[in-house]
């Protein structure tokens, strides 16, 4: 009777060791990986996460409407995840995501906008989560960027094992993921995402008339408990350079020089120090006295791994742009970039 019971009890031990483990959990869509090329991504097991095979697209839109994911273009990106913890940066695991991009999702969407300004510029959206959080991201991040495809609905995923350590293995999540591949710290990749809400951005944006754009000022306000107004960039940030053709979406091109100033995300910095969820929930509202407005996601501007940095100019601007202007290095277009610059708003 006892050696029964101890059968038993392995046997118990043993099937609880396996649910336990996210291998077991993830169905293997590709059970052993490719040897045989050259891609350093697809190597390893691909799994399944499991989730929603449809996603709800409402908001300011003509139509709320259901997308099947499975009717699109299917997508690879890989991530190098890092979540804050105590105050440190913790690595996460190295993956490549598969699934199915905000852009394709979005593309055939008709809009009906609510904020009564007629450019893109203002347009934002909240990906939605089945637990009730959200992940904010401006429309340009998605529709006017230099990389395309950046941001998916992943709904597999496969490890990056250093074949120094291959013992190695970070877990992996059981549930479909927003992944966004050009974040530094990954605090907007929410599991099993539901819906996008499409919004515009609305408040009071007063045109002042004015014979020639300029504004001496900039406010930087909701980054501290006071408002800060310049007149000049701090000297202590380090002169910076963004090497692009400023090209729009109606004149065409504007100028091939590079632009000389300072990166705004290190402006911010000296006022800010964002919180994993202010990184995921909060907007940067950029406008000027003829009430042009740009929106950001903080994260787009604070938070990038790759370098295409937005750079803030208080001088030479382009085409008398000053006092400060913006230039946008990650957007294909300059749509965003803003002339005579005089607020930056931090908005949830």
């Amino acid at each position: 009777m006892k050696l029964i019971l101890i059968y038993i009890t392995v046997a118990i031990f043993a099937i609880s060791s396996c649910i336990d483990s996210p291998e077991n959990n993830n169905a293997a869509i590709n059970n052993e990986g490719n040897l045989e090329n050259n891609n350093l991504f697809d190597n390893q097991k691909t799994y399944k996460l499991e989730g929603p095979k449809t996603i709800r697209i409402y908001g300011e839109v003509k139509e709320e409407t259901t997308i099947s994911l499975e009717d699109l273009t299917l997508r690879s990106v890989v991530v190098k995840e890092v979540l804050p913890e105590n105050g440190e940066r913790s690595f996460k695991g190295t993956f490549r995501y598969d699934g199915y991009s905000l852009e394709d999702i979005l593309v055939n969407i008709e809009l009906e906008k609510e904020s009564g300004f007629n450019p893109l510029t203002d347009l934002y959206i909240k990906v939605h989560s089945n637990d009730g959080i959200y992940a904010v991201l401006s429309w340009a991040e998605i529709f006017f960027p230099v990389h395309h495809h950046l941001q998916l609905i992943a709904t597999g995923i496969s490890r990056h094992v250093p074949y120094k350590t291959p013992e190695v293995k970070y877990p992996l999540p059981e549930k479909s993921k927003l992944v966004i591949s050009n974040d530094l710290i990954t605090c907007r990749n929410i599991s099993e995402p539901v819906g996008i809400e499409i919004c515009s951005f609305k408040a009071d944006f007063p045109e002042r008339q004015m014979e020639e754009l300029f504004w001496p000022t900039l406010t930087i306000k909701g980054f501290t408990g006071d408002s800060i107004i310049l007149e000049k960039l701090p000297s202590s940030l380090p002169d910076r350079e963004s090497d692009m053709i400023f090209y729009g979406r109606g004149r065409g091109i504007h100028d091939v020089r590079p632009f000389n100033g300072c990166y705004l995300s290190e402006l911010l910095n000296l006022y800010y120090q964002p919180s994993c969820e202010s990184i995921r929930t909060r907007l940067v509202i950029a406008s000027s006295p003829d009430a042009y407005r740009s929106v950001f996601s903080l994260s787009e501007i604070i938070n990038r791994n790759d370098r295409l940095e937005t750079l803030i100019i208080d001088e030479d601007n382009y085409e008398r742009a000053g006092q400060f202007s913006l230039i946008v290095s990650g957007d294909f277009f300059s749509d965003r970039a803003m002339k005579a610059l005089w607020k930056l708003e931090l908005y949830k």
